[in-house]
Order: structure tokens, then sequence, then C-alpha cells
């Protein structure tokens, strides 16, 4: 299956230079390139790509803001966050408006592209600057299970989701490891967003983290 993907960028070099080396990579066809997080929202709607490759620092509201406003607007799209790293509440503002994956700009063509499509199934890729980044948030409560699924009115079945999820568990190992049905698992998550507000399922891993659920 092909993945569709927009990118946003302010640099030219960037958009064409991701543009040129997305081209050769086979499943991914690239649909255009957007120079703001405001024409990328309008390419959004116009081009419905399966995921949006943004960076964070461009002229206008930003990509952590564009993100957050296509989360919010429920676009299908998927983000992923390709920048530089500026510092770690940069990072953990990106996935807590919903970013499925985010990397470095120096990362690899085959790690970009693992991200796109993980990020198209609906999995989060985030690397190991991303995760330290997320365990060095503060714990808003003591990593106590009874006060940590109480607090949003989680159960105490959802928290063990919660907890699989921040472990990077997909849907179907999140089966396999509880027992039960597909739908079961997606009925949790459900759950877990509406109850959280989070936007996404990497920003379910911010708030397990947040929580002292993780782990």
């Amino acid at each position: 299956m092909t993945v569709t993907v927009l990118i946003a960028d302010d640099q030219t070099v960037v958009r064409e230079g991701l543009r040129s080396m997305l081209a050769l990579i086979e499943g991914i066809e690239v649909l255009g390139v957007a120079a703001s997080a405001e024409e990328a929202i309008a390419a959004v709607e116009s081009l419905d790509p399966d995921v949006l490759l943004t960076d964070l620092r461009m002229p206008g509201i930003g990509g952590v803001e564009g993100i957050r406003r296509l989360a919010a607007a429920d676009a299908r799209t998927r983000c992923v966050a390709l920048t530089t790293y500026d510092d770690d509440a940069t990072i953990r503002d990106a996935v807590g408006a919903g970013a499925l994956g985010f990397l470095n700009k120096d990362a690899d063509p085959d790690t970009i592209a693992s991200a796109i499509r993980a990020a198209a199934g609906g999995r989060s890729l985030l690397d190991t600057r991303v995760t330290a980044a997320l365990l060095a948030a503060p714990a808003t409560t003591e990593p106590d299970d009874d006060a940590a699924y109480s607090a949003d009115g989680l159960t105490e079945r959802e928290v063990e989701v919660l907890r699989l999820i921040a472990r990077g568990l997909s849907n179907a190992q999140i089966t396999r490891e509880l027992y039960v049905s597909m739908s079961t698992v997606k009925t949790h998550i459900n759950h877990l967003l509406a109850k959280t507000g989070c936007a996404g399922r990497a920003a379910l891993v911010t708030y397990a983290y947040e929580r002292g659920v993780a782990g």
C-alpha cells in the first residue's frame, strides 16, 4: 500500500531535498509541499495525505500549533515532526499536540521512511532523544496505580493498556499481552483518549510518563 505524504518546511532546500529523497523510496508518494503550518493545514484539507512530515520552527503559527489544530479538527492525516532539537519542552509540546513521530533532521532515509509508515498505521516512532525527554518530564502524581487511574476516571484495565502503549506496544501486541480482542483494545484506547483529552497515541505516552504510569 502506498503511503501519501505532505512535507512542510520553510526552507526550500530542505523541502525539496526531502521530496527528492522520499521519491526514491518504494511505497511512499509525496503529494505536495508547504512553507508554513498555515499552508500545511490548507494542503491537508485539499490533498488529504496519510502523513504530514513537518518542521516545528516555521513562520506564523509554527509546526506544533499546526499539529495541534489538525488534531483538534480530527484530521485523518497523521503528523511526524522532523526538526532540530531545541529543548525537551519543545519535544514534549510536539508529542503532546499529537505528533506520532519525532525525528532529528539528521535521521537517515530508512528511519524517516519507517516513521512515516508507522504514523500512517497509527503507531508511534520516537527516537531515543525523545524518549529521554519524556522520561525527564516531572511526574504530576506519584507512581501509585490507584492515584493514577482515579485522577481522570481511568479504570485499572485502562491504566494497564496505557502502560503498554507507553512501552511502545502496538494494538496487536497489546491483544496478545492481555489476551483480549482487537476491538476491546481499540475501545480501551478510545476511552483513554476521551478521558485524558490526549490528541493521539503519542500524547498518551507523554501522559503516562507525566503521571508516573509508564514502566
